[in-house]
């Protein structure tokens, strides 16, 4: 039996070489069993941890996706304010080239001058040649008369840079 400084385990007992002798010698022997390697994980968590993992990755790709997002919307916000006080200068600008006392004085830089005084021309009154009217010219005309008549539409007109 076990001295009282030898440690007992619950089922085996603590085999002493004086104790030898007890022991029937064809009694089979425990084998002890000594787990090598870490903590063993059970195989139904691994679906459980995989989901996990899963949903752990979509939320910082999610995270990432809506700071991206909302650093461009700063980014676009910020190019906005830029536009529009460019707009406003523009703006200012093109008040200034437009001014009449701008006009006046680069048109006397440039050797104009004011007119004496003023001309104003009337224009002469232009008939107006219904569109059935112009249909029924066309159908029964040979080509002569189609040339004299753009012709005439076109004189009325004024020529815009002809014979100039």
């Amino acid at each position: 039996m076990p001295t009282s400084n030898a440690v007992a385990h619950p089922r085996r007992q603590a085999v002493e070489p004086d104790d030898v002798d007890h022991f029937p010698l064809d009694a089979p022997q425990r084998r002890v069993r000594l787990r090598r390697g870490g903590p063993r994980t059970p195989l139904p968590l691994l679906p459980v941890i995989a989901i996990a993992a899963g949903i752990g990755i979509a939320y910082v790709n999610q995270t990432a996706h809506t700071t991206q997002a909302t650093y461009h919307a700063t980014e676009l916000t910020a190019q906005q304010q830029q536009l529009r006080s460019q707009d406003a200068q523009l703006g200012d600008e093109l008040g200034r080239l437009e001014s009449s006392e701008r006009v006046v004085a680069a048109a006397q830089q440039l050797g104009m001058r004011p007119a004496d005084k003023w001309a104003y021309t009337a224009s002469h009154a232009v008939p107006i040649v219904p569109a059935s009217a112009a249909v029924q010219l066309t159908s029964g005309i040979d080509q002569s008369a189609l040339q004299q008549l753009v012709a005439e539409l076109l004189g009325a007109y004024g020529s815009s840079g002809r014979g100039r």
